[in-house]
């Protein structure tokens, strides 16, 4: 079952090949914590190649103590604004939640999921498949991101890179990324996957990561 704002409970999976960008990952919330200043960290690649799972392990691994606030973006023609900020607020509740459920505007949403970040301890905030993100969500991103320093949280942020036009208005969003406090983790095709498989070995993530 689903429960917004929080880690998908799904069947787990094999985790091939991803040793090294598992560890990224928590190398950057290490740092994180250390230092008490956010960063934000892209995983991309092509579908089904195993983003939500690779990003699910790592949470459970940074431990139960670790706050985790976690949205998805939904494949819809039309997008409803703010749609997968809807999952986090309901979590939260407070001022962030009254701002999404308002439709306010992408600046005050930022600043209340801001405010939810800041003075305490550690937090992980995913979000989820942003090639499907309304444009709202991702000027609140923006302005997250932007502004990440200020907050002790690792902000994760998957997307499918295959079939991204040039137009796309998440690419103008990452292109605006701050580039010292931003890092981009691309997910290659498993070798199991390359050479058509090996000993019937599962692939990393079984048809959930869009």
């Amino acid at each position: 079952m689903r429960v917004p704002g929080r880690v998908p409970e799904v069947e787990a999976a094999e985790l091939l090949e991803r040793e090294e960008q598992l560890g990224a990952l928590s190398a950057a919330f290490g740092e994180v914590a250390e230092r008490g200043v956010g960063l934000v960290v892209l995983v991309h690649g092509e579908a089904g190649i195993g983003k939500r799972a690779l990003v699910r392990r790592f949470c459970s691994q940074a431990g139960g103590s670790v706050r985790v606030l976690w949205a998805t973006c939904d494949p819809l023609f039309t997008p409803r604004p703010l749609g997968p900020l809807f999952d986090i607020a309901r979590a939260v509740e407070g001022e962030l939640r009254e701002q999404v459920e308002a439709g306010g505007q992408p600046h005050e949403v930022a600043r209340a999921l801001m405010d939810e970040l800041d003075g305490r301890s550690s937090a992980v905030v995913v979000v989820e498949d942003l090639h499907w993100a309304d444009e709202a969500t991702l000027d609140v991103l923006r302005l997250c991101a932007r502004r990440i320093d200020s907050v002790p949280a690792l902000l994760v942020l998957t997307y499918r890179d295959d079939g991204l036009h040039s137009s796309h208005p998440l690419r103008s969003m990452l292109g605006e990324l701050p580039s010292g406090m931003s890092a981009r983790h691309e997910l290659p095709r498993l070798s199991v996957l390359r050479d058509g498989g090996a000993g019937g070995r599962r692939r990393a993530d079984p048809a959930d990561d869009p």
